[in-house]
């Protein structure tokens, strides 16, 4: 697990800072439980004090090309000191006024990561979780699949940090995606999305066993350290 020493050190330097996650529907909260956001909030709380504010600038069934056209209004304006960007699954939609070709969708991110430094905040990138591809149109999800091949490869482009929800996500195997870590083909469910929570707070030096009060995160974090070890 590799930690974002960078990020750690300017949180512990300053004051006070804003943390902006900037997405589609895999970063809104549209549905009433537990959300990843949540639980990265009460870890970052536990681990840096009451000295930040956490923003969620997700957006449902937005492309980067629609991002890109809110970032100013959504994440620039919250001056943060970072951002965790998770964009591709709406670029591959083949309808054609979502759709955004693979070159399209490389340049949008990397336009992303860098109005993101152009802020003096430190991007993160992240992919998504793995999805139901037996559920989804095979074109829809092959270019999905392509897609976080590009994020991965922006990030070692613009050296920028990554967590790769997707690699994770597929090591559970396609019976406990469908089962027990998905809402429906395209979606994750409360346990999926605590157990991306609880990957990405590993990556600010947080520990989620050790927050207070965290029954709710117990099979979560059980999950994900099982997953770690395959």
């Amino acid at each position: 697990m590799e930690l974002f020493t960078d990020i750690i050190e300017a949180f512990d330097a300053q004051p006070h800072f804003r943390f902006v996650v900037f997405g589609a529907s895999n970063t809104e909260r549209y549905m009433p439980c537990i959300h990843w956001a949540d639980v990265l909030e009460v870890c970052l709380r536990g681990r840096f004090g009451r000295k930040f504010q956490m923003v969620n600038a997700g957006v449902s069934g937005n492309n980067t090309r629609e991002a890109l056209a809110r970032f100013d209004r959504d994440v620039a304006l919250f001056k943060p000191a970072c951002v965790v960007i998770t964009f591709g699954g709406n670029d591959c939609n083949p309808a054609p006024e979502k759709n955004v070709p693979y070159d399209a969708f490389e340049a949008n991110m990397t336009e992303i990561v860098r109005k993101v430094r152009a802020l003096d905040a430190i991007p993160v990138l992240q992919t998504y979780y793995a999805m139901d591809y037996s559920e989804i149109n095979s074109i829809r999800a092959e270019t999905f699949k392509k897609n976080m091949d590009i994020v991965r490869l922006v990030a070692q482009k613009e050296n920028v940090h990554l967590v790769d929800q997707n690699a994770l996500f597929a090591k559970a195997g396609n019976i406990v995606l469908r089962h027990k870590l998905l809402l429906n083909a395209m979606h994750v469910n409360q346990l999926g999305n605590m157990l991306i929570g609880v990957e990405l707070a590993m990556h600010f030096d947080c520990h989620p066993e050790a927050i207070v009060e965290n029954d709710a995160l117990l099979p979560a974090i059980a999950l994900h350290k099982k997953l770690q070890e395959c």
